[in-house]
């Protein structure tokens, strides 16, 4: 499978993925009212916290996909172990959705702060959003084994029609629906069912059932290891979860559930930046991890390989990250053109949009860790971590709100960019960290911060036409974007050779 194929079908996907969330944000403002959308936040956070009972099986079935892939001889056991999870994940999905439906009454009366939606549709759509929820976490195994295969181009195909009812589709739903609340949610259902069956059908076609029924002797020892990383996995993406997503589930109690709608537009802008960087990731883990499985050479392939993926995603992330930040009123005007909104969320839009510009890049760390098999040094890193950020972000959102944790958000992913790249690095790539930090990070950050203060001095005129709106904004993170893609070393070196081919010619002449 190509790598670069991969890639752009990867960000093809991924950047309608964005544009589909935050494009149907404004009609959900406009037919369901804040503080349903504030529902549809929590239903978010609610899929963002049940990925800890992964328990971190998915994440390292994609690593042994890629393996297996990579070299079937040496993984002989892949498809059996396959076979086996997929019925853990199918038992314990049946459990969550029982204990889901007896703790709804509990969500809907403690801990949702709703005025306007009835208590008995509050109930029955917290009891939908679980089901839906257990069933595309059911999912989880099936698409990791689909990425470790590379098949991304399906993969891609099938999120673009999911997405595409998941969210247009409900917007013409629940415009024709007596009951919006309940409508929206039942469309989520089916839509996930949907998807559970292509991909559970996929992935067997790719670990076929002659495959997946081979006995393997010694099983239980080949699942030692295997456990032992996905517990390493689990633990740091529990710790993680918690880290980054606990200011969220405190403001979703602390917040009226409209107020909390307000965020979740926040909230919205800030998962997004972070997503966009997803793609070239998804693209990159499953090369490298062959690379370190198969090749001679596999750990200075891997560096090369890690170096020019942290250029390609600061180049996006740079440019996006800041407008963002510089335009947070007009954005969230010409997104939603609710002024209320822009009014309240102004300054910590900024806040989120500079800390997950920073995040996406520091989520680099973990892959090379990944990659190398070995996350001892994250767990231990995250743990200290957690014991400080947890406290210091609850402290946060109740005593200062939505700002008090954008302050925290971007301190800390600072933080994790200046002092724990120099740790990760000096234990797994000790030779490259200075030129990552400067050349492959700070240099592009600093050019985009510099092209967009400059654009501070033109003359625009921001209006009432939201469209106009987004046309400068568009104009200027696209500028930004084309400066700093100049930056990246294999742009630079294919300039380079243009030039230079270009000059023997003339010579030659």
């Amino acid at each position: 499978m190509s790598i670069k194929r991969n890639a752009v079908a990867n960000y093809v996907g991924q950047i309608y993925i964005t544009l589909a969330g935050i494009l149907v944000v404004p009609l959900y403002i406009h037919q369901l009212g804040m503080e349903i959308y504030g529902l549809i936040g929590f239903f978010s956070i609610l899929l963002t916290w049940l990925q800890l009972l992964d328990v971190g099986i998915s994440t390292t079935l994609l690593r042994e996909a890629a393996r297996y892939r990579a070299d079937r001889e040496q993984n002989p056991w892949f498809p059996s172990l396959f076979a086996t999870l997929g019925k853990f994940f199918l038992i314990s999905s049946a459990v969550l959705v029982v204990m889901g439906w007896f703790a709804s009454p509990y969500v809907a009366s403690h801990w949702l702060h709703a005025k306007t939606i009835p208590h008995q549709d509050l109930v029955i759509a917290v009891g939908i959003m679980v089901l839906t929820a257990a069933i595309r976490w059911r999912i989880g195994p099936y698409r990791s084994v689909i990425v470790g295969y590379e098949h991304q181009v399906w993969l891609n195909a099938l999120n673009l029609v999911v997405i595409t009812l998941r969210t247009f589709g409900a917007v013409f739903v629940i415009r024709f629906a007596s009951n919006p609340v309940i409508f929206f949610f039942c469309w989520q259902l089916l839509i996930s069912l949907g998807e559970a069956f292509f991909c559970i059908r996929k992935s067997y076609q790719l670990v076929p059932k002659s495959d997946r029924n081979t006995r393997v002797d010694n099983l239980k020892g080949v699942l030692k290891p295997f456990l032992r990383f996905a517990v390493g996995a689990a633990f740091s993406s529990a710790i993680w979860t918690f880290i980054s997503q606990i200011d969220r589930l405190v403001l979703s109690k602390t917040l009226p559930l409209a107020t909390y709608g307000s965020f979740t537009v926040v909230a919205t802008a800030a998962t997004g930046i972070v997503m966009l960087s997803s793609p070239i990731m998804q693209a990159i883990v499953p090369r490298m991890t062959g690379m370190r499985t198969k090749s001679e050479n596999g750990e200075q392939e891997t560096l090369k390989l890690y170096r020019w993926t942290t250029q390609a995603v600061s180049i996006f992330m740079a440019p996006l990250s800041l407008t963002i930040a510089f335009y947070p009123t007009q954005l969230i005007w010409a997104w939603t053109q609710n002024a209320q909104i822009g009014e309240q969320m102004s300054l910590v839009m900024t806040l989120y949009a500079l800390g997950s510009g920073v995040q996406a890049i520091v989520g680099l760390l973990y892959n090379l860790q990944y990659v190398n098999g070995n996350l001892s040094l994250h767990m231990k890193g995250f743990t200290l971590f957690a014991i400080i950020l947890i406290p210091l972000n609850i402290f946060a959102a109740i005593h200062y709100g939505a700002l008090g944790t954008g302050i925290v958000w971007v301190a800390q992913n600072i933080f994790y960019l200046l002092v724990w790249s120099w740790i990760v690095h000096r234990k797994f790539a000790p030779t490259i960290h200075m030129q990552w930090l400067t050349r492959d990070v700070l240099l592009i950050w600093a050019v985009s911060a510099c092209v967009t203060f400059l654009t501070l001095s033109i003359p625009f005129e921001w209006n009432d036409n939201r469209w106009l709106n987004l046309l400068y904004l568009g104009l200027i993170g696209f500028v930004n974007l084309v400066i700093c893609c100049l930056l990246h070393s294999k742009v630079g070196d294919y300039l380079k050779n243009v030039t230079f081919r270009r000059l023997n010619l003339r010579g030659e002449r």
